[in-house]
Order: C-alpha cells, then structure tokens, then sequence
C-alpha cells in the first residue's frame, strides 16, 4: 500500500530521491528554483543559498543518479521552484506538507519517530564516509561546518571536480 501510495506522490518520491543524493536539509530543497541549477569548473550544480546555517550555503554536483529528474523538475515547474509544493507556513516555508506526507509514509512502511526526513542527510554523510571521502569534502557537500582550524579557518574549501568526484561515489 505504501509503494502505491509513493507511487501517486511524485512530489514526495521525487524530493525523497533529492534528498538521496545531495545530503540537503527538506527545507533547502523545497526552496530551491530552476535558477538554482547552475554550471560550475564544467560541472552541473544545485546552489543553495537559503540554509539555516552559513556552513549551508553552498553548490552541490548533480550526482548523474538525478540529472534526468533534475532536468524534468526544471521543466515541468510552473511556478519557478524545482519541487513542487502548496504549502508554505508562517515562516515561509514550503516544506510543511511535504514533511508531514513523509511522516505518513514512513509510518505506514512501519517505521517509528527515530526515522525523519533529516535521516536522508545522515545516510549521505554515512555513504562519503564508507565511500573513504575526507571529512573537508563531506562538509563542504551536506553544508556542516568544518571543525578544525585548518579546514575551517584557512582552507578555501573544496574544488567542484573534488566534490563531484565525492558525491559519484554514492550508490544505492
């Protein structure tokens, strides 16, 4: 029931499969517009420049997993958003509905509050790390801060080509 109900909900499989594959928090997500794809040192690239943290904004490579689904969101938006949402609350996010059907699922597959939408972004980290992605490069991909002096304070962060290379390595 639950792979009919996925089924009928493009939104949210398509936003699920977003997730998959940037590491990117639910509301990023829904606030990214088809101007946010962007070409970067020759790579295809999502900019997210609204993130609740400065360590969020960033450029994330089009794993070749979601180029044909970014390329059909881009297309089929009406309203200039990649994902598709009618919900938007008082503090202007568009994640609300989306957060909630998602919420509906995962219950219905009978799995319990410990499994959220944010569990995307930790099976992401989870995949570059046994992947044998550096730490830096992980970072700079989900938008976490960067400890250490050394990455964070002097670093001028990592190349397109470096995070590209990173974020291929996911598989499911």
């Amino acid at each position: 029931m639950a792979k009919v109900a996925l089924s009928k909900d493009t939104a949210l499989a398509d936003l699920i499969t977003l997730g998959l594959y940037t590491g990117a928090r639910i509301e990023e997500l829904c606030r990214l517009k088809v101007d946010d794809i962007i070409v970067e040192d020759n790579h295809r690239a999502l900019r997210i420049d609204k993130s609740k943290t400065q360590a969020g904004t960033r450029t994330v490579p089009l794993h070749p997993a979601i180029t044909d689904l970014v390329d059909r969101l881009a297309a089929d938006s009406k309203d200039g958003y990649l994902v598709f949402s009618k919900s938007k609350n008082q503090y202007d996010e568009r994640s609300t509905g989306l957060s909630r059907r998602f919420g509906r699922l995962k219950s219905s597959l009978g799995y319990g509050p410990e499994l959220v939408f944010h569990s995307l972004r930790k099976t992401v980290t989870t995949k570059l790390e046994q992947a044998g992605v550096s730490e830096g490069i992980a970072a700079d991909i989900v938008g976490h801060e960067k400890q250490t002096i050394t990455d964070g304070l002097y670093s001028g962060g990592t190349s397109m080509a470096q995070k590209m290379e990173a974020i291929s390595k996911i598989t499911y």
